[in-house]
């Protein structure tokens, strides 16, 4: 006689337990991922740094081709001219930490993430940011100026060259 070929056996079914363990295994793994993104994020935000470096000074040739009420930007420091002399201001939007440009049509910095407005001299006009930009420290090192971003001086501090 011939075999009959053998018949596949039916899958077996989940007993409501067996789902019931399926899907708490399903949530447990999920919260587990959860809290480990958010602990990774809280971490990076408040880390001690990580190997990140201290701003290096920024240095700007021939100021004296600066025109009174006019800013040059270079990375994360403008170089600023007004009536009173030569100050550096940190490009660091104290808002988020974007990076405000220095538009001379406008006469203004202006942030690009969410319009934080700021005059010439860092002062806040517009915008979310809480407060106008910090003023950093420059100093004349023979015929250039360096700005030492990270080094907070008063907002008055004028250099006069």
């Amino acid at each position: 006689m011939p075999s009959s070929p053998a018949t596949p056996a039916a899958p077996e079914r989940l007993s409501r337990r067996g789902v019931l363990k399926l899907l708490y295994a399903g949530i447990w793994l999920s919260l587990v991922g959860a809290v480990g993104l958010g602990l990774g994020a809280v971490l990076r935000l408040f880390g001690s740094g990580g190997g990140a470096s201290a701003p290096q000074p920024v240095e700007f040739d021939q100021p004296a081709s600066l025109a009174v009420g006019q800013a040059r930007d270079r990375g994360a420091v403008a170089l600023v001219r007004d009536g009173e002399g030569y100050f550096a201001l940190s490009l660091v939007c104290p808002h988020l930490g974007c990076r405000p440009a220095w538009h001379p049509d406008q006469s203004r910095f202006l942030c690009p993430c969410h319009s934080s407005v700021f005059a010439l001299d860092g002062d806040r006009l517009a915008g979310p940011a809480p407060k106008g930009l910090d003023h950093v420290a420059l100093k004349q090192s023979g015929d250039k100026l360096v700005a030492y971003p990270g080094q907070a001086v008063d907002p008055a501090a004028r250099l006069k060259v």
